[in-house]
């Protein structure tokens, strides 16, 4: 058996079976991926347990930011703030890529995130520049009608499935004048299984099976040392124990 675990070890040591299972994870505080010009968003990598203030490592469009806190804030959002951003947390391996859409419009149709897993939430949200209120407000999905409020109101799905994807948008009444936003397609999908998916059940029973061994050979080493000991009082009995009379030769 340690000749199949210990090299399995070796192959995998823990640094990197952490990061081959455990990712960090980017998320947005509002959790819109599309916001106004001028609007503040707060970026934050999920998973950063390191004490130290300089363990996070971001990049935006490929390119390092100056930031190493788990925290990226965006004040006062240009266009040039669009694009993608990651984040690796000391120890774990590089997120997911999340995407920020900076839009200057009237009206804005926001979604906690375009590409959702199958049972995760999904938000959405008809949005008017610089707050702005919004009345008469209609979501469409494929170009049906889907909700209608004169006061606007946000959609929750709490658990989407595949049924909910689709290509969103919203129209509204701000400041006495119709609007219709941007077109959103959004996609649900089931979860899939990660290419390191079978370390997560490998690792387990590994240490599982190699307490089994353990034991055992405990157990065998035990019952060993007891009959050893048996017979090494056996014979140390015997050893005192006086000879025992010679039978008398036969008389004639």
């Amino acid at each position: 058996f340690s000749m199949i675990f210990f090299p399995l070890l070796y192959l995998f040591p823990q640094s990197a079976l952490l990061k081959a299972i455990w990712k960090s994870k980017v998320s947005l505080n509002p959790p819109w991926n599309r916001i106004f010009r001028g609007e503040n968003v707060t970026l934050t990598c999920r998973g950063n347990n390191s004490r130290e203030d300089d363990s996070t490592l971001w990049t935006h469009n490929k390119n390092s930011l100056e930031a190493k806190t788990s925290r990226w804030d965006i004040i006062n959002a240009s266009i040039q703030d669009s694009g993608e951003y990651r984040c690796q947390s000391k120890g774990l391996s590089t997120s997911e890529p999340v995407y920020l859409d900076v839009i200057s419009d009237w009206l804005l149709l926001q979604a906690s995130a375009e590409m959702v897993l199958e049972g995760e939430p999904l938000f959405l949200r008809c949005h008017g520049w610089r707050n702005l209120n919004v009345y008469k407000v209609t979501y469409f999905k494929n170009d049906k009608a889907l909700k209608y409020w004169y006061e606007n109101h946000n959609i929750s799905i709490t658990n989407a499935t595949t049924g909910d994807s689709g290509t969103y948008y919203c129209m509204g009444i701000i400041q006495q004048i119709l609007y219709t936003s941007n077109h959103l397609s959004i996609k649900i999908k089931k979860a899939s299984q990660s290419k390191y998916f079978w370390l997560q059940f490998l690792i387990p029973l590994l240490v599982k099976i190699l307490f089994v061994v353990d034991t055992a050979l405990f157990i065998s080493t035990q019952q060993q040392l007891t009959v050893l000991l048996k017979i090494k009082r056996t014979r140390k009995g015997n050893k005192f124990m006086g000879p025992q009379p010679r039978p008398e030769p036969p008389k004639n």
